[in-house]
């Protein structure tokens, strides 16, 4: 896709952080934005940030309150934004959830929470979207995955759990969906700067912390840019930040005996510095 003017773009979870300003660049851009979201009242605040930030006041901009996790919720409210706004050209399901904490003090409501919106949610916004890309051969599914789904860090047994598994669902997608004409993508960025963060850390254990620290914290207007930068550009991973980029590949590059070593020593000085053994 070499240009986003007249699109349609649907975006999941883009009431806040990055889908909000995911929304607000390709408005810029001239596209058409129909949002989805399950908080109604942030929804309506954020039409009125995406319409401030279009291009052209005939541009569409659009609002649906909806929980990814529930899939005939999914297929019906997809069925009809695509009535009313038209074929998506392009999808991006922001929608997302976090939750920090080892395995072993984790209660299996919040891992289970986690995996039937960031799993399950995925997969249910793929169909729906597949219903409208199918038929007519064309069209980008974007999935947001993160570096979590690559590197392991500590404290993530649940969120990384779950982006591993849409990296390789995206990767997967990719294989059976080229051929049939459908572009897709994942977003993959590090830390960000939203207000998701904020609450994080205030509960991130320090080895958590500590790890995090190599890669850095974006702000989130560059690390969207990067996003609508590989749309652009019809990549299919997307990887924002120079500094994520360098820890993508050192760990592709680095033998895992390595790489775990390396991590041991940092895990191990976080949680002497602690207190804990």
């Amino acid at each position: 896709m070499k240009q986003m003017n007249g699109a349609v773009v649907f975006i999941t979870g883009g009431a806040s952080g990055l889908g909000l300003e995911a929304a607000r660049q390709l408005a810029e851009r001239g596209a058409h934005v129909v949002n989805f979201s399950r908080d109604r009242n942030a929804a309506e605040a954020a039409v009125r940030s995406i319409e401030a930030a279009r291009r052209s006041p005939e541009q569409r901009v659009g609002s649906y309150q909806l929980d990814v996790a529930e899939r005939e919720q999914v297929l019906a409210v997809f069925a009809m934004a695509t009535t009313e706004y038209g074929h998506p050209d392009i999808v991006i399901n922001m929608a997302g959830v976090d939750c920090a904490g080892t395995m072993a003090e984790m209660p299996f409501a919040a891992f289970d929470r986690v995996m039937k919106i960031n799993i399950y949610g995925t997969r249910n916004v793929v169909e729906a979207t597949l219903a409208s890309m199918l038929p007519r051969g064309r069209g980008r599914i974007v999935l947001v995955g993160s570096m979590a789904g690559f590197v392991p860090v500590y404290g993530y047994t649940a969120y990384g759990t779950s982006k591993f598994a849409v990296v390789g669902y995206a990767q997967c997608l990719r294989y059976e969906l080229k051929p049939r004409g459908i572009t897709v993508s994942c977003y993959c960025p590090g830390e960000v700067e939203t207000p998701a963060l904020a609450h994080e850390r205030t509960t991130s254990h320090p080895a958590t912390k500590a790890i995090k620290q190599i890669g850095g914290t974006l702000p989130v207007e560059p690390a969207v840019a990067a996003l609508v930068d590989g749309i652009l550009k019809d990549r299919f991973l997307i990887v924002p930040g120079l500094r994520m980029k360098l820890i993508h590949w050192a760990f592709r590059l680095t033998p895992l005996r390595v790489w775990n070593a390396v991590t041991d020593v940092i895990i191990a000085f976080s949680l002497r510095k602690a207190g804990q053994s």
